[in-house]
């Protein structure tokens, strides 16, 4: 667990460093990389807010030579079960996908834009180890989106 004392700060996440950090690990751990493989990634890199999967195949059939849906939805599969992708729920509509890095994260949503803030520290573990006594259920991990008004859409 966290300790409740831990900074918060924010992660940002560079499109090109995404896509070659990806590209990497997708090679240390024997796949291939392909090229719709990195049509995927790089269209990935381009969205600035939540993405469904739907929406990633609709863009990538556009052009030529596009990947299929089962490339498609497997390679989100793939980043998402590797951290390199993030389950974004927004408030109401359907789950989307924004890039993220392995490990501890979470998210701050904007209602309004739908921007994402992705930050790394969270004060949860006097909470959860408090709900893991009363409950005697033992507490595996956690998810945790905030939703509001990011800076930009509070100043209008």
């Amino acid at each position: 667990m966290t300790p409740n004392n831990a900074q918060s700060t924010t992660v940002a996440v560079n499109p090109e460093a995404w896509v070659t950090a990806v590209r990497s690990a997708w090679q240390a751990a024997g796949n291939r990389m392909t090229e719709p493989r990195e049509r995927v990634l790089r269209s990935i890199a381009r969205y600035t807010t939540p993405f469904s999967a739907e929406q990633l195949y609709d863009d990538l059939k556009q052009a030529d030579a596009a990947p299929g849906r089962v490339t498609v939805y497997r390679a989100l599969e793939q980043l998402h079960s590797a951290g390199w992708l993030a389950r974004i729920h927004p408030n109401a509509g359907e789950a989307g996908y924004v890039t993220s890095f392995p490990g501890h994260l979470h998210h701050l949503v904007c209602t309004r834009c739908g921007a994402v803030i992705t930050f790394e520290g969270c004060a949860l573990g006097d909470l959860l180890d408090r709900l893991a006594s009363q409950t005697s259920f033992a507490i595996e991990g956690h998810l945790l989106q905030l939703y509001g008004r990011c800076a930009a859409c509070q100043a209008q």
